[in-house]
């Protein structure tokens, strides 16, 4: 039977009616409170008992002091002697119990209380919560923006149909938990003025138990996507950056407690602590990153290459649906293949490209192929022909050619800087192909290319 245990609180710093009332439910229960982490709260396993909790601030406490401050060892002597006794802090915020039957009240000023827990807010809460808003709304309003002026640059990404409703969700949390703050706030100094007592701050936790009803099961979403479409890559991608960013939390805890140790000072502390957040993302989040692209975690390109006239060749190149081979008939001794699956779960992409090499003869082919859904097959359409500029050729257009040598329902040739090009845009009942060969397509090829496209 396990003596500890861990719950994911959801209290806001400033609710200390229902933190009192909390945790005399846990003490009755058989758990104790013992600390105060990150995010998770540590409790230990006692008999059942009554106990009162009370909840009062500090305003100079913080876990960058080397010690207690003066006022927080005044005010533990004072608690000791009405009988109570602190059990942890959270930020400013002083936590302290009492087994007696009718303990003395901590806060006996209603006034004081407000105040000290107003400046708390000041201090940590409002500002990094504040910032916080206004981030997220910005982030939100650039959504909202690209989804009703470009809508497929958001539907043919999985990551931005995933950020996309949670900067929603913060957004929303965030008005909810500062809006009850203020109406709080100016109940309790409402009623204070009028010698009353601070109002009951009422239990805003469902925000946050909501936010993780819906973050759970849409970021299960998220990842099956990824898993549907054959990538594995991004799902371990993005299991990894969260397990990294709970061990820079968990190492910079550490570091700000062996500095407090160390008897650090305020400003030292922070500077340190600031300082190893920032060496321990970049070095983590960096090697993640340089791991995943080195390892071709985004893309299906076998890792294993041997060199050859001072270039690599894959030892096993991978399976592409349109190959050099397939076109010419012909088998090459030297062949590098990058395949390249991205788009979301609406619109999938998959770009493909081929490098050939027999004896001086040196051959390329690339191909994307973009599946959209039927509902978003127009609109997929429509932005492939777009016309687009390019910095060093000047516009990129398509002019529509003869679509019966290709076997497509249309084709388009791309015109830039007023010149055709070797890349061609075939329109399937199901889908778009762009095909950019290195040389010049017989009619043979050309139906060919079209039948393995259109099938792939």
């Amino acid at each position: 039977m396990k003596n500890t245990k861990y719950r994911m609180e959801s209290l806001a710093l400033y609710d200390y009616k229902n933190v009192e009332e909390h945790l005399s439910a846990m003490a009755a229960g058989g758990w104790r409170l013992e600390g105060i982490g990150a995010r998770l709260w540590k409790y230990r396993r006692a008999e059942p008992a009554e106990i009162h909790y009370a909840v009062t601030y500090i305003r100079d406490a913080s876990q960058f002091n080397p010690g207690p401050t003066e006022g927080q060892q005044s005010l533990e002597e004072l608690c000791a002697a009405a009988g109570w006794y602190k059990v942890t802090d959270w930020f400013q915020m002083q936590i302290y119990c009492s087994e007696a039957e009718n303990p003395i009240p901590l806060e006996t000023e209603e006034s004081v209380r407000l105040e000290t827990v107003h400046r708390s807010m000041r201090r940590n809460y409002l500002p990094s919560n504040i910032l916080l808003l206004l981030l997220s709304l910005v982030m939100l309003g650039l959504f909202v923006r690209t989804l009703i002026a470009d809508p497929l640059r958001v539907l043919e990404s999985n990551a931005n149909l995933f950020l996309g409703p949670l900067w929603l969700l913060l957004s929303v949390t965030l008005l909810v938990t500062l809006a009850h703050y203020g109406l709080w706030y100016r109940r309790s100094r409402r009623s204070v003025a009028q010698g009353g007592p601070c109002a009951v701050p009422g239990d805003v936790r469902w925000i946050n138990w909501v936010g993780f009803a819906f973050l759970i099961p849409w970021t299960a979403l998220y990842l099956l996507s990824y898993l549907a479409q054959g990538l594995s890559g991004p799902v371990v991608y993005f299991l990894l950056h969260m397990l990294i960013i709970c061990l820079i939390i968990l190492l910079l805890r550490k570091i700000t407690a062996l500095l407090r140790r160390k008897k650090a000072s305020f400003g030292l502390n922070l500077f340190l602590t600031l300082l190893a957040d920032v060496v321990l993302a970049a070095v983590l989040m960096g090697a993640l990153t340089f791991a995943a692209f080195k390892g071709g975690w985004f893309s299906a390109r076998n890792g294993e290459t041997y060199t050859y006239a001072q270039e690599p060749w894959d030892v096993s190149p991978v399976d592409l649906p349109l190959t050099v081979s397939d076109l010419t008939g012909e088998e090459y001794s030297h062949v590098r293949r990058y395949e390249y699956n991205q788009g979301s779960v609406l619109v999938s992409r998959r770009s493909c490209r081929e490098t050939v090499r027999e004896g001086e003869e040196r051959l390329w082919l690339s191909c994307e192929i973009t599946k959209p859904r039927r509902w978003l097959y127009p609109l997929v359409l429509e932005d492939a022909l777009a016309p687009s500029e390019d910095e060093a050729f000047g516009e990129i257009v398509w002019e529509e050619v003869p679509a019966a040598p290709w076997g497509a329902e249309a084709a388009y040739r791309r015109i830039l800087g007023g010149d055709p090009v070797d890349t061609w845009l075939l329109v399937f009942p199901d889908r778009l192909a762009e095909l950019s060969p290195g040389w010049d397509l017989t009619p043979e090829q050309m139906a060919l290319a079209g039948q393995q496209l259109k099938s792939a």
